[in-house]
């Protein structure tokens, strides 16, 4: 079980819990909405892959260290890559006001731990967004990480980075309930994690994912 809260107690506590029930084979047909099962070989990864690094090299743009590469990332393990059947609950104060079983594919928080690890290290003065893939449009993260000079705001630098995150975290209630397309409308949850929680959670679900059955 994944968990992230706002540190509050009684009424306002704010927390979405996340957790991952079991995996699904990929080569195993089966559909919800414009949600379906699909998997590829090694070799077919590989060369999409390729394809992909070349379209960028053909753009000719200048280097940006955002969005990140992946080039120094670990290799994915191709053997978990598949569907993940998940729960995923929203919490106020001790009531759960919204639950749903969603599909999430493996590399969506496969790629969230490490880009979001990536955009923790990296320097900047504008915002940066991280947002996870479509390719599993039931669930929606989006993380803003903004910065903040903390001369400017009186703050000493030695112990303040000036970083802060924002979190959204919503459904597609459409798509979880068998619909057709994908809307981008449901219910959600706005959290303010420190760069700390943002990460453990990423850990939290990755780990999840790694050792689901």
């Amino acid at each position: 079980m994944a968990l992230l809260t706002n540190d509050r107690t009684d009424s306002g506590y704010l927390a979405v819990e996340l957790t991952i029930d079991k995996r699904l084979q990929p080569v195993a047909p089966f559909s919800r909405g414009p949600v379906v099962s699909w998997d590829v070989s090694d070799e077919v990864y590989k060369e999409l892959e390729e394809l992909h690094d070349a379209l960028l090299a053909e753009l000719d743009e200048p280097e940006s260290d955002w969005p990140p590469s992946g080039k120094d990332w670990p290799k994915i393990d191709r053997a978990k890559v598949g569907w993940l059947n998940c729960t995923i609950k929203f919490f106020v104060g001790t009531a759960v006001i919204y639950q749903q079983s969603l599909l999430v594919q493996y590399g969506t928080f496969w790629v969230w731990y490490h880009a979001l690890n990536t955009l923790l290290t990296t320097k900047h003065t504008e915002e940066r967004h991280l947002y996870s893939g479509a390719e599993s449009p039931e669930l929606n993260m989006h993380l803003i990480r903004s910065y903040m000079d903390p001369e400017e705001w009186g703050l000493d630098p030695a112990t303040t980075d000036g970083y802060s995150c924002s979190l959204h975290i919503y459904v597609d209630a459409g798509i979880a309930a068998g619909g057709l397309d994908v809307s981008g409308e449901g219910p959600g949850m706005f959290l303010y994690p420190t760069q700390e929680e943002a990460l453990a959670f990423a850990s939290q679900l990755l780990n999840e994912a790694d050792e689901a059955g």
